[in-house]
Formats: structure tokens, sequence, C-alpha cells
């Protein structure tokens, strides 16, 4: 039998080993050259390792690790070519740095390589020389020795790779395979031109499917019992094939179980050479989900409905709480002008401004609870602002006086200008940021500065500032002063009094016109409130103030008509009361009537002095 056909049987026998076929191609060389030892090795820098070793007695071994300086492979590796020494003492001889270590006499060795480059040695020796050199022959069968085990080298390698490419994407899909079982997700696979459709088990899993079981394209849609959704199902699927498009699509499903759940799908075309050959796909249970979603929106309905009631309750409450403290400021209003000691005055006025300061707070509930609910009317009109805010300076410079602090306003920036503005919530803003300063200063001074600058085509941008040297207010307190009901710190409230809700009211308003309010403040050195909103040019914007009647004056009610009484409709007994009193401080008698029912016995003239009330 020649070497080649060794050499091949070797090769092709897939009952061997790697190693068991580098044993053998040993061997084979062993005989052929009449060598005792083989030896294929890898060398990798200054490291020489052992990969096989055969002796002519057919004893094995490998593994063995040694410096390269210390072999003769040392000389392969310098040549890169065929090494033959068939007698050591006589060439090299004994000035070679091996020839004290090893007892070999004859050496024959070549280069290894593997896919083009150097991968190591295959070398052979005996301890006994050679009488002759070693033979062109034998030097050839080295070579085919040595390309050939080059060739195992690289199948190895390869089967190794794929070994461990395999490993790896096994344990890839293990870990995929978890991931998606505790996701949730199944994944399938449909082939468009075989129409077989492929399940994961963890989708199986999810719709209580039998592991053996083969699921089928037509299986899928019947799982869907909805008609109309079962029909746009399909639809996306032959729109996926057309258009190689992915979708993503939510649809419910009743399981072979009899359960009902709701499924994200989503589907991805394979497309090759322009045509749909399969598509992929993962499918999530949502069913969690969906019941928290409608469960969310069922709760957020109810809390809608919860505020839209506590909006109009506050609403309403307001309305029903002002009546009767109306009826108190008239009471008081008329029991301060009759006859009081000095005592009793000063009782009167103490009730009175609690009155008032009653008053303000449920006012203040009133508007936050129509801002709340959506209700708060906002009426546009033509506004000189400097007017507006000058129109309010005189009932704060006497509580100024009152505590000895200085207040000062400068509108120039904005004097004549005319903005398009419900005069009376930007006095709301005005009132309850200048309140506030007035309110939490006891010393120094309050400054009131308006600007302005064109913002646009037609819109100005306005900028007010009030700067205090009050007590001022903390970061934490800075974070939420402009939540409702939570302005001041508990120590504050108790001194001040307050609802929380002024500063909150002109947030609001100030949002309808693009503008909000900011502070700066340091507890101890005062506060400064900035108040931005833009407004549009009353000019630009064709808006004229709305006309005025020459005669305003209500002060003297009795001289404008010929009539001495007048009809008073309403329904209130203690409002009844209050007007009688006013009406009879300015002289002028009244009936009263409580509705129009009541109104109707009297005559044409009464009912025209009616209109006067």
């Amino acid at each position: 039998m020649s070497i080649i056909q060794d050499l091949q049987t070797v090769s092709n026998d897939v009952r061997l080993s790697f190693e068991e076929k580098l044993q053998s191609l040993l061997e084979i060389g062993i005989k052929i050259l009449d060598l005792e030892t083989g030896i294929v090795s890898n060398i990798q820098g200054k490291r020489y390792q052992v990969l096989s070793m055969r002796t002519a007695d057919a004893s094995a071994a490998g593994g063995e690790i040694f410096e390269l300086c210390d072999t003769y492979c040392a000389d392969v590796v310098a040549a890169d070519t065929v090494v033959a020494y068939h007698n050591i003492e006589s060439s090299p001889g004994a000035s070679h740095p091996c020839f004290g270590k090893y007892p070999l006499k004859s050496y024959l060795a070549s280069p290894i390589n593997v896919n083009g480059e150097f991968f190591g040695t295959v070398s052979f020796s005996s301890i006994s020389p050679r009488e002759a050199a070693f033979s062109t022959i034998e030097l050839d069968y080295l070579l085919l020795l040595a390309s050939w085990i080059g060739n195992e080298l690289e199948k190895q390698q390869v089967i190794d790779k794929l070994k461990a490419q395999k490993t790896m994407l096994e344990e890839r899909n293990s870990l995929l395979q978890q991931i998606t079982n505790l996701a949730g997700v199944g994944t399938w696979e449909l082939d468009v031109l075989s129409n077989t459709l492929i399940w994961s088990e963890s989708l199986k899993e999810m719709l209580s499917v039998g592991g053996e079981k083969v699921v089928r394209p037509e299986y899928v849609v019947g799982l869907i019992k909805d008609d109309s959704a079962k029909k746009l199902y399909v639809e996306r699927f032959k729109r996926i094939i057309k258009s190689g498009e992915d979708f993503n699509y939510e649809f419910q499903v009743e399981t072979d179980a009899g359960e009902h759940k709701w499924l994200e799908s989503r589907a991805h075309p394979v497309v090759e050479n322009g045509r749909c050959i399969k598509i992929i796909g993962a499918t999530m249970d949502i069913t969690q989900q969906y019941l928290d979603k409608a469960n969310l929106m069922r709760k957020t309905e109810i809390a809608e409905q919860a505020l839209k009631t506590r909006s109009e309750f506050l609403a309403n409450m307001s309305h029903e709480i002002r009546t009767p403290i109306h009826g108190v400021q008239g009471m008081l209003e008329a029991l301060g002008t009759t006859l009081l000691t000095d005592q009793q005055q000063k009782y009167c006025e103490v009730a009175m401004k609690s009155a008032d300061a009653l008053l303000g707070i449920v006012n203040d509930i009133l508007d936050f609870s129509k801002i709340d609910s959506g209700n708060m009317p906002f009426e546009d009109e033509a506004t000189d602002l400097a007017c507006v805010i000058n129109e309010q300076i005189p009932m704060f410079m006497r509580l100024a006086k009152q505590k000895n602090i200085s207040l000062t306003v400068n509108t120039k920036a904005i004097d004549g200008k005319c903005f398009v503005v419900d005069r009376l919530r930007i006095s709301q803003v005005i009132i309850n940021v200048l309140n506030n300063a007035i309110k939490f200063t006891d010393s120094g001074n309050i400054k009131l500065e308006a600007r302005c600058v064109h913002y646009g085509e037609a819109h100005y941008k306005i900028k007010i500032r009030v700067k205090d040297t009050g007590i001022g207010i903390s970061k934490q307190q800075q974070s939420f002063i402009f939540s409702p009901f939570v302005q001041a710190a508990s120590c504050t409230q108790r001194r001040f009094g307050g609802t929380g809700l002024g500063l909150t009211i002109v947030k609001q308003i100030l949002a309808h016109y693009s503008g909000d309010i900011s502070v700066q403040s340091e507890m101890g050195k005062g506060s400064t409130f900035t108040i931005d909103l833009v407004l549009e040019d009353a000019l630009a914007a064709c808006v004229y103030p709305t006309s005025v009647q020459e005669n305003n004056d209500t002060n003297t009610c009795k001289n404008h008509t010929e009539f001495d009484k007048a009809l008073v409709v309403e329904d209130n007994e203690i409002n009844q009361l209050v007007i009688r009193e006013q009406l009879k401080v300015i002289g002028i008698e009244a009936d009263y009537a409580v509705n129009g029912k009541a109104m109707f016995p009297l005559t044409v003239v009464e009912c025209e002095i009616a209109c006067f009330h």
C-alpha cells in the first residue's frame, strides 16, 4: 500500500478522533523514515508545546512544554524549511546547544503551515545515527506528511470553531428562550411558500396548545372569535406579504382551554430577491395590561367625576355661604349707623373685619372652584393696564401707612398702552400679590415696577415685579407656594391666616394669558414676585374700551327718580332685611316680593319702579 493510500485511509476514517489521527500519521512517518520517535508540535513565540508524540513501541504522549531554544526545532523555525541531521555527532556536532541535553543522533523535521500561517513542526528522531544522509524521496515523504498533518489541523480548527459557535448559539438560544419565557413572549415562523407554521414552546404554553400538536395558520385564525378582527388579521398578513413591511396588531383570542386572552403580535417579513419567503414574529400576552388599562380608565373617569363633583360642591357651597355673610355685613353696617357706645362701636368694627375676611376666603374658594372646573369666565376688552394697577394703589397706600412702610409704584413703561385683557381678572392678580407683600412686610418698603417689550406681531410681553422687605420664604416653601391650600408654613398660617389659594388663582389666571408667576426670596430679607404674561395690543386688534355712561353717581339714587318707593324682589329673608336697612339710610321706602308671582297684583307703575331695583 502506498503512503498516499495510507494517509487517505487515516484521514477518511470518521471513527478516529483528532488525536488518534495524529498518532496514526506519526506512525506512518516512523515506518517510512525508519526512525524511532515522531512529534507534532505547536510553536508560539519562544514556547514549544508537544501536541502529539508517537514512538516505535507504540507509546504515546503529549502536552509537554519547553523553551524553543532548548529544542532542535529552533533550527527549523530559523530556516523556515526542512532540517535534516542524519548524524548529529558530525553535523551540527557538539557545538549545538541541544547536543548535551538530548541523546538524539539523527533528526528530521519540517514546518507545518495551517491556513497559510506557521503553526509548528512535525519531527522524527532516533538515538542512533544513520549511516547515509536522508534521501530526496524521504524528504518528499516528510513534506507530504507535514502537508497532510496541516490539513488535519485546519479541519480540526474548523470543527472546533463550529463547535464553539454551536455552543454559543445554544447558550444564546437557551438564554433567549428563558428571557422570552420570563417576558411572556412566544416566537413563531410562517413559511409563506409552504404555508407551514412553527411555534415556540413558550407560545404553545401561552395559548394552552399541546407540545405535540402541529399548528397550522387556519388554527391561529380560528382562535380569533370576532369576525371583523379575524378579517383584519388575515388582511394584514396578505398586506405584509405584498408590501414587505412590518406590522403590529392587538387582538383577542379564545384558547382551546376556554380562556379569553388579549395578544400583541409583531411580525417581520423575510424577503429574498424581492419576494417574501417567510414571516417571523413574536407574540406577547397583554391580557393583564389590557385589564389594567381598562381599570385605569375606569378609575380615571371616577376621579374626573369626583373632581367635577368637588368643584361643583365648592362652588355651590361658596354661593350658599356668601348669602348669610352678606347678611352679617349688611346688619353690621346698619348697626354701625346707630347710636353705639365706644365699646360697642369697637366690637362692631371687629365683627365687620372678621366678616370681610370670611368673605375673602369664600371668594377665593369660589374663584378656585371656577378655574378648577373650567368655568372661570374671561371677558377680554381693551384695558389700560397702568390705570388698572394705579386704581388699586390708594387702598394699599392706606394699608402700608398703617404699618409704617413705604409703597412705590412705577408704571411709566406701560402708561398709555391698551391691551386686550379681562380688567377684573388682572385686578385680582395685582391685588393678590400686593396684598401678600403688605401682609408679610412689617418694616421697610414695597416696590412695584412694570415693564413691557414687543413679543411677536401685535403682542407685548408684560413683566410686573413686586419686591418687598418682608419675612421671606424658605427654599422648601418656594417649591410649592403656588400649589392650592399649602401656601404658608404652619407658623405663618396661624399668624397671618388665609386659604392658600390666592397665588394659585393668580397662577391660573396668568396661564390663560400664556403667562406665569415666579418668586425669588431669602428668609428674613424679603421676596420678589415676578408676573409674566403675553397680551395683545388693543389698537392692533381693533378692540376699544366699553363706553361708560356720563353719570355714574349712585350715591343720590333718590334724586334720579320721581318715585319715592321701590319694589324689591328677593327670596331670602336676610337679604330682604339688609336691603330694607340700606334703602332706609338713603330714604327710600320699598315693597318686597319673593318671586314674580307675588309681584303680579302690583300696579303697572309699581312694576316700573321695580326696574329701578
